[in-house]
């Protein structure tokens, strides 16, 4: 799980036992992608006493630093997860983190980027959640049909019902 800003004193907690501990393991990777470099560089640390109550099956800190040259300029992140694994094995944690990166951006594409789910401007809480309920339901069965993201995008972008049954029930 990623430490975020809305859970500020777990993030305080885990940034002390990175700067205070010795890493129990690490793990560099280099890819160039994209016109650009990137070195990760993940570090593992074991859990410390100083993490308050509600966290005790963490047994392990994961930081992820990024570093990166685009044609422009320098970049450089940080970025602190927590698990319940009990592991030294940092390569196969950066695998982990970068898998789910991965699903995870491509979830977002989809949903922010593609379905506009940003700038829905619906004030109605059910309403909100009704539609993106929809969203999903409509996509999910979109790609169990072999349809393209673009594809099905041009069917519910403007809540194509009628079209969505017809593939929905079509056999």
């Amino acid at each position: 799980m990623k430490v975020k800003g809305n859970q500020p004193k777990l993030k305080s907690a885990v940034e002390q036992t990175v700067s205070s501990s010795r890493p129990i393991g690490c793990h560099r990777e280099e890819d160039t992608a994209r016109g650009r470099l990137e070195i990760r560089e993940t570090y593992l640390y074991a859990r410390q006493d100083n993490l308050d109550e509600g966290w005790e099956s963490i047994h392990l800190i994961a930081h992820v630093h990024r570093h990166f040259l685009s044609k422009k300029k320098e970049h450089r992140t940080n970025s602190f997860y927590v698990s319940d694994l009990k592991t030294s094995d940092a390569k196969f944690i950066a695998q982990g983190i970068r898998s789910h990166w991965h699903i995870e951006n491509k979830l977002h594409y989809t949903k922010d980027v593609i379905m506009k789910e940003d700038k829905n401007s619906t004030a109605n809480n059910i309403a909100a959640a009704n539609l993106a309920l929809f969203r999903n339901f409509a996509f999910n069965i979109l790609k169990t049909k072999n349809k393209s993201i673009k594809q099905a995008t041009e069917i519910f972008a403007n809540y194509n019902v009628k079209e969505l049954l017809k593939i929905l029930f079509r056999t």
